[in-house]
């Protein structure tokens, strides 16, 4: 019986073709990447990684939570470059050794925006560290450009034109990050003139 269930198991990870995942990522311009990712104050950035992961599901031997993935998406940012990077060598597409460094400076500017942040609002640190985090926030996007960028050579897609165009969704979320935006700015013009 043990016998069986060790022949079957070996058997479903020989069909798991490692090559077969190198065009299962998700393709979106990178302009598109940006000004979403942006627009929402980052939560476009927990969909790209939920996406990413759920297309490399079938190829993963066992349950790797795709959702879970993209909320903490810092503790999974190196795992999905490295198949990222791994996809490019398999494919033959010259990688620029740098994939690792992306995926590190995009949990660093995260977590560093976000420790700028709580300190500023926890009054342990002037307001004005918001505008770091502001910055931070700003470029946190670049890795993930980065990557897609790499994503559209592994899927024969340079430019993202696959998922270039806006959607209703799209426009919704770029018209209500606006209106945040807006009152985030009037709220610190407002502050400042307090001051």
């Amino acid at each position: 019986m043990e016998l069986e269930t060790q022949t079957a198991h070996i058997a479903m990870e020989t069909n798991i073709d490692p090559a077969a995942g190198d065009q299962a990522y998700f393709s979106v311009s990178t302009t598109k990447l940006k000004w979403l990712y942006l627009a929402t104050f980052g939560l476009y950035g927990i969909y790209w990684f939920y996406k990413n992961w759920k297309l490399q599901q079938p190829f993963i031997d066992g349950k790797i939570m795709p959702v879970m993935r993209g909320i903490f998406s810092i503790f999974f940012t190196h795992a999905l470059t490295k198949r990222i990077k791994q996809s490019m060598l398999r494919q033959d597409i010259p990688e620029n050794k740098h994939l690792g460094f992306l995926a590190t400076m995009f949990v660093l500017l995260v977590i560093l925006g976000n420790l700028a942040s709580t300190l500023a609002d926890n009054h342990v640190v002037p307001e004005y560290f918001n505008i770091i985090w502001l910055v931070l926030f700003y470029l946190s996007v670049y890795p993930l450009i980065e990557l897609q960028d790499k994503i559209n050579m592994l899927k024969d897609d340079p430019i993202g034109a696959i998922n270039s165009r806006y959607d209703w969704r799209g426009y919704a979320a770029l018209l209500i990050g606006g209106v945040l935006w807006l009152l985030a700015i009037l709220g610190a013009v407002a502050l400042i003139a307090q001051n």
